[in-house]
Formats: C-alpha cells, sequence, structure tokens
C-alpha cells in the first residue's frame, strides 16, 4: 500500500531533528530520522497492528525516541497525520 505525509509532517520531523541537534548533535538527529524511517515502514508492512484510535486512526510509537505518529488507513492509501511528542496534547495535529 502507499503510504502519503500530510504536509505537514515535514515540519513536525524538522523540529524534532533540530531540537534533537542542538541538544545531542548531527548524530542523535540522524538517528530520529531513521527511527522516523523505521517506524513509516513498519506501518506500510502491517498498518492494521498499531493501536487503534478510533475506527480512523491508528498510533504507531517510536522505540527509541518518546514520539508517536497517528495515521488513517485510506481506500488507496496510509496517511500519516501527524509526528508529535509523547507529551503534546492529544488533539494536536488531529485537525489536519
Amino acid at each position: 500500500m502507499k503510504l502519503t505525509l500530510h504536509p505537514l509532517v515535514h515540519l513536525d520531523i524538522l523540529e524534532a531533528m533540530s531540537f534533537y541537534e542542538r541538544e545531542g548533535g548531527a548524530k542523535l538527529a540522524a538517528d530520529f530520522f531513521l527511527e522516523f524511517t523505521r517506524v513509516k515502514e513498519c506501518i506500510v508492512e502491517r498498518p492494521l497492528s498499531f493501536v487503534s484510535l478510533s475506527s480512523e486512526l491508528r498510533r504507531a510509537k517510536f522505540d527509541r525516541f518518546p514520539f508517536h505518529t497517528i495515521f488513517s488507513i485510506e481506500s488507496d492509501h496510509i496517511l500519516i497525520l501527524v509526528v508529535r511528542h509523547d507529551a503534546r496534547h492529544e488533539h494536536f495535529g488531529l485537525d489536519r
């Protein structure tokens, strides 16, 4: 199944990577991006295995970082709506 990202997801990723680069250097930021890539691959491989938040939305948690994605399974693709820190408000990004 094809995976698409909401346009604002790119900003979510850049903000997180900027934070990790400031706090731990370029390698930590790159590790965050690799973790995001791994999560995307897992979502494509087995989208129904992730926690269901509603009839339309699912959550995939990162292993190493306190982040997760919220995504929906559409008829012909998977749409990642947001990548957010676990401490963000539970409604952040859901209006995208």
